[in-house]
């Protein structure tokens, strides 16, 4: 497995840059016409992965993404339409789920080993609890239907053992749905199976899992007790995070931390206020205040436990995309951000 070292940074994953033309939808076909007026390519979200690697590069960032400029679930999703599921403006699954060959998103990993020059690259891949949250067996959730987010599991599987084929360094199982399928009923032990499942094949990336939002002891309990080594989630703008897991506990399961310590959901009024006066710097947090977010973290966990990146994806971003607030000044604020942990980090190293 790679090794990390301590206070690594890397990001969770998304960043709002947009396709070049409009799409019909996040997964192939994108369209079905070629665009008037505009230099047509068949992946319109190509250009957006070259800018978010190019910000993350620019900043320092060890460990980036690719960016995922699409729905972290339909973008996965869409490889199933004629594999068992059918699409019309929801997911429906139809037939028995097989596992296409087509691997979504593999070429973002060979165009950002090929053109970039970092410690290694991370791939986000949608978890199987959170994908079934968003497939419908009729009026119902699939996630009521252990056998589909089984099947779901060994597809995300299939995904993460090409990707460390492939070369990634961080494989991380995205599950903000996991306390939703607890809320449904899912046992504890099945959520620990899926989650197993789900990185079984990794052999030299390192697998991690993404889990935003309030954590509560039965998340972390599943996520201690999982293969999963790196445990990734909101502590910037949910401080109440911190208590949830001890450097004991870390320690004696082998886990490292991933230290949400930049927010990246911004106050929707300050965001709304940004495309009126374009003032993008008030939602930067200084370089002190994030310094003060990790010594924090080393405190009650020790550095060699923690790795950093913002709290989750800057993909939200890309829905207050207007007026002042533009592309360009939506990435400015994502560079800025990853500049200042980058300076935070090396003020305390």
């Amino acid at each position: 497995m790679i090794e990390l070292q301590p206070l690594d940074t890397t990001v969770p994953g998304s960043f709002p840059v947009l396709p070049v033309y409009p799409v019909k939808q996040d997964f192939p076909p994108y369209t079905d016409e070629i665009p008037e007026d505009e230099a047509y390519m068949d992946d319109p979200y190509l250009p957006g992965v070259f800018e978010a690697l190019r910000v993350q590069g620019k900043a320092g960032i060890d460990y980036p993404s690719y960016g995922q400029p699409q729905d972290m679930c339909s973008m996965f999703l869409g490889y199933l339409v004629g594999h068992g599921l059918e699409y019309t403006n929801t997911f429906q699954v139809v037939g028995d789920i097989e596992i296409p060959k087509t691997i979504p998103a593999i070429e973002y990993l060979q165009v950002a080993k090929k053109y970039f020059s970092f410690k290694g690259i991370k791939m986000p891949l949608t978890g199987p609890i959170t994908l079934a949250a968003s497939v419908k067996v009729g009026e119902k959730s699939a996630v009521e239907y252990p056998e589909i987010v089984e099947k779901l599991a060994e597809f995300v599987s299939e995904i993460a053992h090409h990707y460390d084929k492939g070369g990634a360094a961080i494989i991380c199982i995205d599950e903000p749905s996991l306390v939703y399928g607890l809320y449904v009923g899912m046992e504890p032990e099945f959520c620990i199976e899926m989650v197993d499942t789900a990185v079984k094949k990794i052999e030299n990336a390192v697998p991690s899992t993404h889990v935003c939002g309030q954590l509560n002891t039965n998340i972390t309990d599943i996520l201690l007790s999982s293969k999963v080594v790196l445990l990734d989630h909101e502590f910037a703008a949910i401080p109440g995070n911190l208590d949830m897991y001890s450097r004991d506990a870390l320690e004696s399961y082998g886990k490292l931390v991933g230290y949400g310590c930049v927010v990246s959901n911004m106050e929707p009024s300050l965001l709304i206020e940004i495309q009126k006066d374009g003032d993008w710097q008030k939602v930067i947090e200084p370089v002190e205040m994030i310094k003060k977010r990790i010594e924090e973290g080393i405190n009650r966990w020790g550095r060699e436990n923690i790795i950093l990146d913002p709290d989750c994806g800057f993909g939200g971003l890309k829905g207050y995309i207007r007026g002042e607030l533009t592309e360009e000044i939506a990435l400015k604020i994502c560079y800025e951000k990853l500049q200042n942990m980058v300076c935070a980090k090396k003020e305390i190293t």
